[in-house]
């Protein structure tokens, strides 16, 4: 099935241009008004289902919250508040979804609040020893749940060769050993690993892989350590505990992103070049600049 039809198919707000919202009565909240608001919100859909698209999901639904949330949470990457914004309201509205307010990470990373380091302790020491291990590694490396489970050996996994990948990356990090990732899109990315933890990898390394089915889509697993969707539910449940409240797992990408820029500009980077550098470390390669607008 087309985008376009699917969209058509997904979508539960009405057009009804020039009718006051005072006239909608109890149906106002899916009804939309204006040609602007019609626009953004085809903008929304169109982004969400080729987000699905790239990550194997099926483009005729069914579309759960969970998977709307981790769509936005990426989308945060690479889109500065206020486009965030828009797109959380207008998707919440087609799909008749609350959706709680995502954090930019572009502003996240000078302005805003990533999980800290006692905090990311705090919530490990409550989750059993291969979850706790991921969320180190995930931390340490910038990795979204799901590419956990593709860690390989820089000598077992070709790098994508559609992509540049600068000499500069991971400058500033010592004793790390590179390690591949694939990420959305089938991107072969390498990811630096404190040496302390590629050593606690390698001791849970598995003899052959394991085939994980992460809500459909099927992934080989070489280290018995915790990712995809079963991951983020550990994090979110041991987050609950430790700091009472539910913190997601794509804080530890912020946090990440958020200490590289900070090493970065302490070796002299300007801020926009430690952010591009550090965008690309996290496997994004969209101009951060036609994105940011300084305060």
């Amino acid at each position: 099935m087309s985008k376009s039809k699917t969209i058509s198919n997904i979508r539960k707000s009405i057009a009804l241009h020039g009718i006051p919202k005072s006239e909608l009565g109890e149906n106002r909240r899916v009804i939309i008004t204006s040609v602007g608001t019609e626009r953004v919100t085809m903008q929304a859909e169109r982004r969400f289902l080729e987000w699905r698209e790239e990550n194997g999901l099926d483009l005729d639904g069914p579309y759960l919250k969970l998977e709307v949330m981790e769509f936005l949470q990426e989308y945060a990457e690479a889109h500065v508040q206020s486009d965030m914004d828009t797109t959380r309201i207008a998707l919440g509205r087609v799909l008749s979804l609350r959706l709680p307010p995502v954090e930019s990470l572009i502003e996240t990373v000078r302005w805003g609040r990533a999980t800290r380091w006692d905090e990311v302790k705090a919530i490990a020491s409550h989750q059993h020893e291969k979850n706790a291990l991921a969320t180190l590694v995930a931390h340490d490396a910038g990795l979204r749940a799901s590419e956990l489970h593709t860690l390989r050996r820089l000598d077992e996994l070709e790098l994508s060769r559609h992509r540049t990948w600068p000499v500069s990356m991971f400058l500033g990090r010592h004793d790390v050993v590179r390690m591949v990732a694939t990420g959305k899109g089938g991107l072969r990315r390498p990811v630096a690993l404190s040496g302390c933890l590629a050593d606690a990898l390698e001791k849970r390394r598995r003899s052959t892989p394991l085939i994980i089915d992460d809500r459909g889509v099927h992934r080989e697993s070489l280290y018995d350590i915790g990712g995809g969707q079963a991951f983020s539910q550990s994090f979110s449940d041991a987050s609950l505990i430790a700091l009472g409240r539910s913190t997601g797992a794509h804080g530890l990408r912020h946090a990440y992103a958020q200490r590289r820029v900070r090493e970065l500009t302490a070796l002299g980077y300007e801020f926009m070049a430690a952010l591009q550098l550090v965008s690309i470390e996290l496997g994004h390669f969209r101009p951060i600049l036609a994105y940011y607008q300084p305060r």
